[in-house]
């Protein structure tokens, strides 16, 4: 374990925090704990093209509305909503918030200049194929979650989601050198 805390340590950890991961590794009862892997297949999917950045900071609006609970606007997941609680690093959290934010910009701005950002009955087919359109650009922070976990979680072959993309190898693993 002393030689991934050096690891960690070269890759820009600082010793303490070196030492405080490698400890609540080999603390935890089962290994890698939750928090590790969401950990990794957020910061996995946020190195992806489409939300690497780099990206403005948030203005302090951004990050107050940021923090409001409820559904935002955006594509509905499939099934059931099950709320979770991770620790994570807050500037992991802070990537993860200005992603979303600076990458939905765009597409909500269109949604409000044309009269589409919430769900109607009233909308003509034209308009409801549009507002979808649009909707498949934003990216709210629970779908970046939810990417990153179908696409770097440890899915068993027979449980991989649907949604999940197939790697061209077809293997799916989780990478947790990136720490």
């Amino acid at each position: 374990m002393a030689d991934y805390a050096k690891e960690l340590q070269d890759e820009g950890l600082s010793g303490s925090a070196a030492r405080l991961t490698v400890r609540r590794m080999r603390s935890a009862e089962v290994w890698p704990t939750l928090n590790l892997i969401v950990q990794s297949a957020i910061e996995c999917r946020l190195a992806e093209d489409d939300l690497a950045g780099p990206w403005a900071p948030l203005t302090q609006d951004e990050e107050e509305l940021a923090t409001l609970s409820g559904r935002g606007v955006g594509r509905h997941y499939p099934g059931s909503l099950v709320s979770r609680t991770y620790e994570l690093p807050y500037e992991l959290v802070k990537a993860l918030k200005t992603a979303a934010v600076r990458v939905s910009e765009a597409p909500l701005a269109k949604l409000e200049e044309v009269g589409l950002t919430y769900q109607s009955l009233d909308y003509t087919a034209e308009q409801q194929e549009q507002r979808d359109e649009l909707l498949t650009a934003v990216h709210s922070v629970a779908r970046i979650v939810r990417q990153g976990l179908e696409r770097y979680g440890p899915w068993p072959r027979e449980e991989i989601p649907p949604s999940a993309p197939q790697p061209p190898d077809g293997e799916i693993s989780i990478n947790l050198d990136r720490r």
